[in-house]
């Protein structure tokens, strides 16, 4: 090989390598803004935690009336819908019910894991689907990592 050969492959290599050091620049600084983020929510929950500990104990038994009506009779296309509905809402329950348990943020792997379903892609994938769909409602909020967490509940102004 010769000299000019092979100063123009070292300097591909170098060129190469700067390219690969200016990515995994960038990705640290992604990396960074999301642990700041993350220590922010985490700060965020333990002074929630210590301000509700601090709060006295409160035992009441809430009594939930039943809100549901009593359904008319249906004929079999309608019934199925319906149960798909209730299907769905329930599953949208228990999502939700899952993330609560949560202190912080979480991948919907985990929340497909609280539902006791087996770790499929489809599965995982359903539990992202209806925590967008949540997401979309306010109900949750999702991280720029792609965690999702219950959204903040405002503040009851008076008192």
């Amino acid at each position: 090989m010769s000299r000019d050969v092979v100063l123009q492959q070292l300097d591909e290599r170098s060129a190469a390598y700067q390219a690969e050091a200016e990515r995994l620049r960038a990705e640290a600084d992604r990396i960074t803004e999301l642990l700041e983020v993350c220590e922010a929510e985490l700060g965020r929950l333990v002074t929630a935690r210590q301000v509700v500990g601090e709060l006295p104990a409160v035992h009441t038994a809430a009594a939930v009336p039943d809100q549901s009506p009593i359904p008319a009779p249906r004929t079999g296309s309608a019934r199925m819908r319906e149960h798909g509905q209730a299907a769905a809402a329930s599953f949208a329950e228990q999502v939700l019910r899952v993330l609560a348990g949560h202190a912080g943020p979480v991948r919907c792997r985990r929340v497909a894991e609280g539902l006791g379903l087996e770790i499929t892609a489809r599965n995982v994938e359903r539990v992202r689907q209806r925590l967008k769909k949540a997401v979309a409602a306010g109900v949750v909020v999702q991280t720029p990592g792609g965690l999702f967490t219950l959204a903040r509940v405002p503040a009851a102004a008076g008192g």
